[in-house]
């Protein structure tokens, strides 16, 4: 997905379904948080609204393979071009808005058609961004066949939670402490990004999803059953009469977890390299719950080089960093979904189920450099092991300094055999402003040759849209604090969660998940991704521990990058300017190489002849070497400059294919008056490459130097 400048977006007051649930929870004598109404369906009852409802809560219902049986797909915009892997210009494409399947006419209306499958299924995720101009637009559901749709809604206000599925069923992914903040009666969203639905659609014989313009971005999961299997098709009738359900389900999913120490525990000071372990009470047997404790003033590094290590039945089960088991990342920043919670004073909680037939061991190691102080504590519950019960497995990747040029698909995992994929946890580090995240998921499944899985881009498939400034939390997807708080600053740490709580991906044979690295910047960067899904025994996967890359040290806090002895031109006073030139500080977009300062003065000039005069302040009045650093784009012009009214060095053709740091440009010696120079930049030309009025140009400092 392309950033781009982002839309306005109006604002919903919506209704509190907190405390409404909260109180029917007690009115039904459930526990609050307890997770779980019943069992999931069996394969012989019907699959309904209700049922898929009770399902998403039930914490248990993922470690047992699927009843009824069901594949998950996936319907997106993503560019058609994608079709070989061993084509790189077409597999690594990004034109992945305004595609579709195809249009037709129905009940006089021309329509563009988003999704459409035959079969018994339930649609269980939908994401757009929501974009202003798409405000007026329609969304339609066709259910078993009918020429007639069942539901006529506004796209965004389904989308963004303001029609009758109301947070966190679906809600606006946009820069809250808490999704919880959708449900206050005086919320307003400043702008919509993403817009996600987990309300599941079920239908009987087929679904059609169509738009009555051309569709934006957008990407779509659905659960396809076995041909008779037996579904109930979505009705507003159903869903009115499910209120009940709907509002405990959206409580439970808000609940904010207990934090306890669970029936066993253990505390250590480990030294490097030392484990602190902890036997599980004998099987059937299952963790419900995972706690650990860390010193804050370990933080950050104890997250990284701290591993959660499990072995179930004597197999091994879990390697992986507390940083991405717990989906907090490389800092310690709160976080909480569904099945993960981190707070500032050092609580780390997991609610990952995990059965085991006769034996099970947890462990934490420490493989970093300095001694951690940790508490493990350990919530089990009895477990029926049957030939259904699948043991969880959490792995763990980090690769550094991993090139963005050329464009690469980077695999998170393979596995073999039965199984069901959960979801996954990516902290990405980048040195560059520039946007990291263009690329999209490639899912093949049972041996595909090509993926039937392909988004829009790696934000969307997690859940938000057009880059996320600060944090967000919701029980499907979640990212903590990141380093930088402006969508056009991406250097430093970004980690982002996605939980499949009813879009889990069922798996026969094999699977294979890769996210193309798709970056604006051609630079370096540091990837690491925690991996969560169940196997049937047997299953086998390609993740082997990294002990080396998880004890490497995190990276500092990104500070501003300076040129030494550089004069900002975006701070100079501007002495003259052609009439109405517009200029303005720009601080992202550049794709190789960086501004002192973070930006530059962006100068969009029309024609031949437009200039701007800066003020270059000096100390003194004895000569200087000036050496001024600029800007080369697709759109830029040939400039000539003057200091003090002289020439000054060559013309310099700043036209470039992407936006590129000119490096340093010697304009020569000159001498101050008064303690000032005075360097004007004008048009001259324009390559012929040079797009739109080929005319613009941008100045970054100055640099002077005694002679």
């Amino acid at each position: 997905m392309r950033i781009g400048t982002l839309p306005g977006f109006g604002g919903w007051r919506g209704v509190s379904l907190l405390a409404t649930g909260l109180a029917l929870l007690v009115a039904f004598g459930l526990p609050v948080g307890a997770g779980k109404i019943c069992r999931a369906a069996d394969a012989t009852a019907p699959v309904t609204l209700q049922s898929l409802l009770q399902e998403m809560i039930d914490r248990a219902a993922i470690a047992r393979t699927p009843a009824p049986a069901f594949t998950l797909k996936e319907s997106s915009s993503h560019d058609r071009r994608k079709v070989d892997p061993a084509d790189a210009a077409g597999w690594h494409s990004n034109d992945d808005h305004e595609q579709f399947i195809r249009t037709e006419t129905n009940e006089g209306r021309k329509e563009w058609v988003i999704m459409d499958d035959t079969g018994p299924g339930a649609v269980t995720r939908f994401w757009t961004p929501l974009w202003d101009r798409k405000d007026k637009t329609l969304i339609r559901f066709y259910f078993d066949g009918a020429a007639t749709p069942a539901l006529t809604l506004n796209f965004n206000d389904l989308l963004g939670g303001r029609d009758f599925v109301k947070p966190p069923l679906a809600f606006i992914s946009w820069n809250q402490t808490d999704l919880r903040a959708q449900l206050k009666p005086e919320y307003k969203a400043g702008r919509g990004i993403g817009g996600d639905i987990y309300l599941p659609i079920p239908f009987a014989k087929g679904c059609k999803i169509t738009l009555d313009s051309v569709p934006f971005y957008y990407v779509i999961n659905y659960r396809m059953y076995a041909p008779g299997t037996a579904v109930q098709t979505f009705s507003m009738t159903d869903y009115q009469a499910a209120a009940p359900v709907v509002q405990h389900v959206s409580a439970v999913l808000l609940a904010t977890p207990a934090l306890t120490d669970g029936g066993t525990a253990k505390d250590a000071k480990l030294a490097p390299g030392e484990e602190l372990t902890l036997d599980l009470p004998a099987g059937g047997a299952a963790v419900r719950q995972v706690q650990v404790t860390i010193d804050p003033a370990d933080a950050p590094q104890v997250l990284r080089s701290t591993v959660l290590q499990a072995t179930f039945d004597d197999q091994p089960a879990i390697w992986c960093p507390l940083s991405e088991f717990f989906g907090s990342g490389a800092r310690l920043n709160p976080v909480q979904d569904w099945c993960r919670s981190v707070t500032a004073s050092g609580q780390l909680l997991a609610q990952w189920v995990m059965p085991y037939e006769h034996t099970g061991r947890l462990a934490l190691k420490n493989v970093g450099a300095k001694p951690v102080t940790v508490k493990l504590a350990a919530t089990t519950g009895a477990w029926t092991w049957d030939d259904n019960s699948m043991y969880f497995r959490a792995a763990w990747r980090c690769q550094r300094e991993l090139k963005t040029r050329p464009m690469s698909d980077w695999n998170y995992l393979e596995m073999q055999g039965a199984g069901v994929y959960a979801g996954d946890t990516l902290t990405v580090y980048s040195p560059h402003k520039a946007w990291y995240g263009e690329g999209d998921e490639r899912i093949y499944l049972e041996g595909e040759k090509v993926a039937s899985h392909i988004g829009t881009g790696t934000e969307d498939y997690y859940g938000y849209a057009w880059g996320m400034p600060e944090f967000f939390n919701s029980p499907f997807i979640s990212t903590p604090l990141r380093d930088q708080k402006s969508r056009d600053d991406w250097r430093g740490y970004t980690t982002t969660s996605r939980l499949r709580l009813l879009d889990g991906i069922p798996v026969q044979k094999s699977l294979k998940h890769d996210m193309e690295i798709w970056n604006w910047a051609d630079t370096k960067v540091d990837y690491a991704v925690g991996l969560f899904w169940y196997a049937r025994p047997g299953a086998t996967h390609n993740r082997t521990p990294q002990p080396e890359e998880a004890a490497a040290p995190l990276h500092e806090g990104v500070g501003t990058f300076k040129i030494a002895g550089a004069i900002e031109c975006e701070t100079m006073t501007r002495t003259a300017q052609t009439p109405g030139l517009a200029m303005e500080n720009q601080g992202a977009g550049l794709q190789d190489g960086q501004w002192s300062g973070d930006a530059h003065l962006f100068v969009r000039a029309a024609k031949v002849g437009d200039f701007v005069e800066l003020e270059i302040p000096v100390s003194d009045d004895q000569p200087r070497k000036v050496v001024l650093y600029a800007t080369k784009s697709w759109d830029y012009g040939i400039v000539h400059f003057t200091v003090n009214g002289a020439a000054a060095g060559d013309d310099f053709d700043a036209y470039a294919p992407k936006a590129i740091a000119s490096g340093p440009i010697v304009l020569g010696t000159f001498t101050p008056q008064d303690h000032k120079l005075r360097l004007r930049a004008t048009v001259a030309g324009s390559n012929p490459k040079s797009k739109g009025t080929g005319c613009f140009f941008g100045l970054d400092c100055v640099v002077l130097q005694k002679p």
